[in-house]
């Protein structure tokens, strides 16, 4: 395998350093991500239409199967467009006749290039690149091989992939975008979700098998779409459409993707495949708030001597009934100590009130206070529609009286105060 470090943002060999870049995912805003197998982009033209197609597709990042371009002597490449789009490509591999087969990649634009911080190929069918952000979003290109491809060459690649995805760490936002020649088709009777197929194909089958080990889902099958909006592949020798192009999500995430669907934005490039286009918001999970703690008044208890032999019966009748189910942890010391807390909390929930919580002495809301001070407000209203000495003289008057009420009131609350802190010492 080989890997592409990158620093600061950017590859290595790169002398630009971007500072305060802004996520490429967000909260608040859409983006969009997508798949395709182009057929082949070995032609510089086929390159840069890709590339005008991928500017007017709005797309943040395109996974791209079969680009057929073999690297001599390195396995990652990397090349440039305009308006700062990238092309990231692992290299393609010749068949028995010579010809350049597979290989995968990722065009971005360049406000992505700049957020990414790892890139690195899992052979010739598996590249992962990963960006930088809160959260963090890896995304994994995949070419699975066909269905005419020997068992044991297609279990060797989800195997792979399988292992690929348990070494992405459990927060990222994983994205799976691929060619993954399989046909799924409702699980059971009782499925949710809409497909395109009716049966499940061995490739199918596989990839189940992966979704639930990777914990991913086929976000494909996740929306209601018509069927001209589902298909991905339309087979030149027979004519049929199909569904077997993909983007998978983490479980996790899956309410972060608002649609999927196959479009033609990709079509002038001559392709028997049509791409598959994600819209990403994420959305963050609400921390989950434990349950308040409740205090009971037990004050009722001191003085009311019914409520307590009631009390007293009700603790342990429940008890009683809760150490008779299971007589073979009696003699555990521990146990009956958790048994005797559930009994004592639930009799407190059936007969004993809530504590009401106390509420701070506020002067400014105390009725005399309030009088006082809806006085001033009038006497000020006379004073602006009539100045003379004597309306003067009835708000000097009543602001003397407010400075009264907040006197008297403090002085009633710090009374209260030390009668209390005297008596709770009279009881020590």
């Amino acid at each position: 395998f080989e890997s592409l470090q990158l620093k600061n943002n950017l590859p290595v060999n790169s002398r630009t350093v971007l500072k305060n870049l802004k996520p490429i995912l967000s909260c608040t805003k859409d983006s969009y991500l997508g798949t395709l197998n182009v057929r082949t982009i070995r032609e510089d033209y086929k390159r840069l239409e890709l590339t005008s197609s991928f500017l007017r597709s709005n797309l943040i990042a395109l996974g791209i199967q079969e680009h057929r371009i073999v690297h001599e002597g390195e396995e990652i490449k990397i090349e440039r467009f305009k308006k700062g789009v990238h092309l990231v490509t692992s290299s393609a591999w010749r068949n028995s006749r010579g010809a350049s087969t597979g290989g995968v990649g990722l065009m971005v634009t360049k406000k992505a290039y700049n957020s990414i911080s790892l890139i690195k190929s899992y052979g010739s069918r598996i590249l992962l690149v990963s960006f930088d952000g809160n959260p963090r979003l890896t995304v994994i290109v995949v070419y699975s091989p066909t269905e005419a491809a020997a068992d044991d060459v297609a279990e060797d690649f989800h195997n792979n992939l399988r292992s690929v995805l348990c070494d992405v760490p459990a927060h990222h936002l994983l994205v799976t975008l691929g060619d993954l020649n399989a046909h799924l088709g409702k699980a059971s009777r009782d499925d949710p979700r809409w497909y395109f197929h009716h049966l499940t194909n061995r490739n199918g089958r596989l990839l189940r098998d992966t979704l639930q080990e990777g914990r991913l889902e086929a976000t494909n099958h996740r929306f209601q779409k018509k069927a001209g909006k589902m298909w991905t592949y339309l087979s030149d020798g027979t004519l049929t459409k199909s569904l077997i192009d993909y983007i998978l999500v983490r479980t996790k995430w899956r309410n972060s993707v608002k649609d999927t669907v196959a479009c033609n934005t990709f079509a002038s490039l001559g392709s028997d495949h049509r791409a598959v286009i994600c819209r990403i918001k994420v959305c963050l999970r609400k921390q989950k708030t434990p349950p308040r703690h409740v205090r009971y008044d037990f004050d009722p208890l001191k003085t009311n001597s019914d409520l307590q032999e009631q009390y007293s019966v009700e603790v342990k009748n429940r008890y009683s009934a809760l150490t008779s189910d299971d007589s073979a942890l009696v003699d555990d010391a521990t146990w009956r100590y958790e048994q005797l807390t559930e009994a004592i909390s639930s009799t407190n929930k059936s007969l004993l009130q809530p504590k009401q919580r106390r509420r701070r002495d506020d002067p400014t809301r105390d009725p005399r206070v309030s009088a006082a001070r809806t006085e001033l407000f009038k006497a000020k209203e006379f004073f602006h529609l009539d100045p003379s000495e004597e309306t003067r003289t009835v708000v000097v008057v009543k602001k003397a009286g407010l400075s009264s009420c907040y006197a008297t009131v403090e002085e009633e609350t710090l009374t209260k105060k030390i009668s209390l802190a005297e008596r709770a010492a009279d009881r020590c």
